[in-house]
Order: C-alpha cells, then structure tokens, then sequence
C-alpha cells in the first residue's frame, strides 16, 4: 500500500535537477512515475536546460515508461505528444486513449479534443 502522506505534488518535482528527479525515480517508488513523467516533459519541452537538459529521445523514454505504469498526467502527454509530432499518427488509438483520459482521469482538455474530433 502506498503512503499517500508521501506524495510529492508535481510543482514540487518541476523545480528539481535531473539528478534529484532521477535520485526520486530510484528511492521513492510512490513518486517515481510522476518523476518520470515530469523528468521526460522537461527534457522533451528544455524549459529549464540549466536544470534538466533538453533531450527529446531520453524524455520520450521517461514518458513511455510513466505511460506504461498507469500515469495519468504522462498518459495525457503522449498523446497530444502524438497528435503534434507523430509521423503516422495512429487515430483509433489516440481516439481511445482520449476517452480513457476523459473518463478516467476526467480531463476536460480530452473531453474538449474529442468533440473537436467528432466535429471534424
């Protein structure tokens, strides 16, 4: 079971260097995929390169791995990760994983592509 008292909220993580978000990823298992998460963004984005430098292919891996653990924020990332920058964008599948972004995760911003969607 995981101590929620653990927790750390994501604007805590973003201030962080990559060591330390990496140093969460190997010691705090209830902090680690938002790590990942957070880690994978800033590398990808490169906001804050004197912290975490930009590396798009490392911080696509970090979200994958987040995705794969059930992230929800890192879930929604790749997705519209994939709507911008994917060569053959898969549809049904960002079609699916929306509505499991909307549902589950209650995402007004999935909600809002999908009818965008349905309107096309």
């Amino acid at each position: 079971m995981v101590d929620t008292t653990s927790i750390r909220p994501l604007d805590e993580l973003e201030v962080l260097t990559e060591a330390e978000l990496e140093h969460i990823i190997e010691k705090e298992p209830a902090n680690a995929d938002n790590a990942r998460y957070t880690l994978g963004r800033l590398q990808i984005e490169g906001t804050f390169p004197e912290a975490v430098p930009r590396n798009e292919k490392k911080g696509i891996n970090w979200i994958k791995t987040a995705v794969k653990n059930g992230n929800m924020p890192a879930t929604e990332f790749k997705v519209y990760y994939d709507i911008r920058f994917a060569r053959a964008p898969d549809l049904k599948k960002i079609e699916q994983t929306l509505h499991f972004i909307a549902e589950k995760g209650n995402s007004t911003r999935a909600y809002n592509t999908l009818a965008e969607f349905a309107h096309a």
